[in-house]
């Protein structure tokens, strides 16, 4: 079993579809990330794939990558150390409802490819007592740098709103707001 931290999220993947249903009939695509940066396609992916499904489904399962730290030293591997979410949405009308999700905080080992990366291996952070030495182990020099991406909330909901904000409009989408459990709704 793997070891992280689930953060419940009032906020999976639609995996068998390409598109999900909104209870109205109106159709919204999967996430996929459409981006220039060849680091965050390749974990974004993963997160999707491997961290989504371990989630009860929604329409839409859309990662947030915070990449803190990457190292390029090696010829046949990138290091790259992040807060790694995913959220899991339901469309009701306009808005995008969390409906679970949680951090995925790490160390991806990727490998160079043709035209990008490819993930080999991701080592998470553990859950409960151990997060703390877990964490301090994985990040390394990195450490302060992770704490201060952890407590800085403000970033990270600055973040996802991007990520929603670009996957509405790469799909160009009626949707105009996202809303956790128990919160006013949020302009895209």
């Amino acid at each position: 079993m793997k070891t992280f931290s689930k953060i419940a999220i009032a906020c999976a993947l639609a995996a068998s579809s390409a598109f999900a249903s909104d209870g109205d009939g109106a159709k919204i695509p999967a996430y996929r990330y459409d981006g220039a940066d060849v680091i965050e396609g390749a974990v974004s992916d993963y997160v999707l794939s491997e961290f989504a499904p371990e989630y009860a489904p929604a329409d839409v399962s859309i990662p947030v990558v915070n990449v803190i730290a990457v190292d390029y030293g090696d010829a046949d591997e990138t290091l790259v150390w992040g807060s790694f979410w995913v959220f899991n949405y339901e469309l009701a009308g306009d808005t995008l409802v969390c409906t679970s999700g949680g951090e995925h905080p790490g160390l991806f080992r990727l490998e160079h490819t043709g035209d990008g990366y490819e993930v080999k291996s991701f080592e998470m952070v553990a859950d409960g007592s151990r997060y703390t030495k877990s964490a301090k182990k994985i990040f390394g020099k990195f450490y302060d740098a992770f704490r201060d991406v952890e407590a800085d909330t403000e970033n990270r909901e600055r973040a996802r709103a991007e990520t929603i904000a670009r996957y509405v409009k790469a799909h160009d989408l009626a949707v105009t707001r996202y809303k956790d459990y128990g919160w006013e709704a949020k302009s895209i």
